[in-house]
């Protein structure tokens, strides 16, 4: 049976329906809920107080809906863009130490065929890190063994000294020798 002094709205957030009387007192209307408040109209005579139309009631209530429905896949949204966000910079990051890993190995040597095992051997028991601070932004990698610091160049050279890196070490470049420092003082 319906209440006819009273109209009840299903809100979005709320189990229970929400109790909107049909006429109220001028001064009863701060007891009604601010969304709401515009759902009442004052009556010809303004002594009687306000009465409710329940047609704008009804559009407070779907637009409220909406207004959460979007408010929450809004933030959703946002979630997901702070994730992706996210991925994408540890994504670049790791894309610039797997870029530095595989040039420096180049240089120094490392066959091709090889490459994988050492960057995979490199990369065990090291943690790696992009220094951003500087002016250009490429980026500097620095790698952290054994709790010290060093340069991805010093990594790579330190491993291909070692009895663990001998396998890996391919054609290196030598140094030049005292000749050819001695030819190029000759041609002046």
């Amino acid at each position: 049976m319906a209440d006819p002094n009273n109209y009840y709205v299903q809100v979005h957030d709320q189990e229970q329906l929400l109790r909107l009387p049909r006429r109220i007192a001028a001064d009863a209307l701060d007891d009604i809920p601010e969304a709401y408040r515009a759902a009442y109209v004052e009556e010809e005579d303004p002594s009687r107080g306000f009465r409710l139309v329940t047609s704008v009631a009804d559009v407070i209530r779907d637009g409220s809906a909406q207004i959460a429905a979007l408010k929450a896949q809004f933030d959703g949204l946002k979630t997901k863009y702070e994730t992706d966000l996210a991925t994408a910079k540890q994504s670049r990051v790791q894309d610039k130490i797997d870029a530095a890993l595989y040039s420096t190995c180049k240089d120094a040597g490392v066959p091709d065929g090889l490459m994988e095992g050492a960057i995979a051997l490199l990369s065990r028991d090291t943690t790696f890190e992009v220094d951003e601070s500087y002016e250009f932004g490429g980026g500097t990698v620095i790698a952290t063994r054994d709790g010290r610091r060093h340069s991805v160049e010093g990594l790579v050279e330190s491993f291909l000294d070692s009895d663990e890196g001998a396998g890996f070490r391919g054609k290196r470049r030598a140094a030049p020798s005292d000749g050819y420092f001695t030819g190029l003082l000759g041609r002046r």
